[in-house]
C-alpha cells in the first residue's frame, strides 16, 4: 500500500466514538506512566491530541505531580515547521493552526533539539506505526522535520516513543531516509 492508501484505510477504521477513544486513551497513559523511559524522563514532549488521536491529557497531571516538565508543540504558520514550548499545570493552550490547541510562543520558554536534557522522553502522534518503529504521519512532515534536527550525539541520550491506538499498527510502511524512526510504538 502507499502512504496515502494507508492514510485513508487508517482513517477509515479509527474509532469514531469518544468514549472509546477516552477509554483507549487512558489505557494507553497507563501503560506509558508504567515505563521506564517516562520514570525517568526530566522533560516530556507531549501533544494536543485530534479528536481521532490518542488523548495524553490524563498523563499530563501524572508529569506535574511527579515535577517533570511538559512541553507541547506549536506550528509556525504557512511553514511545515514546529517548536516546542514548555507549558505549566494550567495547560496556558489555545487553538492555533489545523485546530490544534497549542502553547504560547514565549521565548523563554522554547524547547531546542539540540539542548534537550538527557532521558528526554518524546512522545510522537501518527497515522500508523509498525511495531518495529516506522512512523507515518500525516503528510505534511512537522515531526520528522523537527526530530530530524536533533544532534546525533543527543540522538542516543533521548527515547522517541510512537503513541496510537491498537488499529493503527500495521504489517508495513514505505519508509525513506527523512522518515524518523522510533526507539518504541505504545498502543
Amino acid at each position: 500500500m502507499t502512504k496515502a492508501e494507508i492514510r485513508k484505510y487508517i482513517k477509515s477504521i479509527i474509532p469514531a466514538d469518544s468514549f472509546i477513544i477516552e477509554e483507549l486513551s487512558e489505557k494507553i497513559c497507563r501503560k506509558l506512566e508504567k515505563s521506564d523511559c517516562f520514570i525517568k524522563a526530566p522533560l516530556i514532549l507531549a501533544y494536543m491530541a485530534l479528536n481521532d488521536e490518542v488523548d495524553l491529557s490524563p498523563l499530563f497531571t501524572r508529569v506535574f505531580e511527579l515535577n517533570k516538565k511538559l512541553a507541547l508543540p506549536r506550528i509556525i504558520p504557512a511553514t511545515n515547521k514546529m517548536d516546542f514550548y514548555l507549558t505549566d499545570k494550567k495547560l496556558s493552550v489555545k487553538k492555533g493552526s489545523f485546530e490544534i490547541m497549542e502553547p504560547e510562543a514565549e521565548e523563554k520558554n522554547l524547547i531546542r533539539p539540540d539542548a534537550l536534557p538527557d532521558g528526554t522522553l518524546i512522545l510522537v502522534p501518527g497515522r500508523a506505526f509498525t511495531k518495529e518503529g516506522c512512523r507515518l504521519g500525516r503528510g505534511k512532515g512537522f515531526y520528522d522535520i523537527w526530530l530530524s534536527k536533533i544532534p546525533q550525539d543527543k540522538k542516543n541520550r533521548v527515547h522517541l516513543a510512537g503513541v496510537c491506538f491498537p488499529q493503527q499498527i500495521v504489517e508495513s510502511i514505505p519508509c525513506d531516509e527523512g522518515d524518523v524512526r522510533m526507539d518504541a510504538v505504545v498502543f
